[in-house]
């Protein structure tokens, strides 16, 4: 009978009469199925996973298409000019600002959102523990409005 690598190789009987060379080739060959299985696998994960995002981004694409001409047509008011500041081009900078705050807040009026007027920040902390405490004090005025 005779059997190739992989047969003797699976099979407890035959194993022991194997060489070294052999059992070798046969883990060689065992760890290379094995290793391209998972990485086929993986790749039709990904694959899937793609298609999935296109799939979703389309159908939220055809949702925000009539938002997204009514942020284009939004006025824009000109930023204050701060002295010693170079603000050439911030016309569209706050243009992009105010397409984002409507498309954020999901407005069907975005022609009454107007930003007026954009300050740079500066000091030893970072945007983002900028943004949260003005995100804090916000919801601290709207809470005092309230009462």
């Amino acid at each position: 009978m005779d059997l190739s690598l992989m047969e003797k190789f699976a099979n407890p009987e035959y194993f022991d009469s194997l060489t070294m060379g052999e059992k070798m080739a046969g883990a060689g060959i065992t760890t290379l199925l094995g290793l391209g299985t998972t990485f086929v696998i993986l790749c039709l994960i990904w694959l899937i996973l793609s298609i999935m995002g296109k799939v979703m981004t389309a159908g939220k694409a055809k949702k925000a298409a009539p938002a997204a001409a009514a942020v284009t047509t939004a006025p824009v008011a000109a930023p204050a000019a701060a002295p010693a500041e170079n603000l050439a081009g911030d016309a569209q900078l706050v243009a992009v600002i105010t397409a984002a705050i409507a498309a954020y807040e999901g407005s069907q009026s975005a022609n009454s959102l107007v930003v007026r007027n954009i300050t740079r920040v500066t000091g030893a902390g970072s945007a983002w523990s900028h943004a949260g405490s003005m995100d804090c004090l916000e919801s601290r005025n709207m809470i005092d409005k309230r009462h």
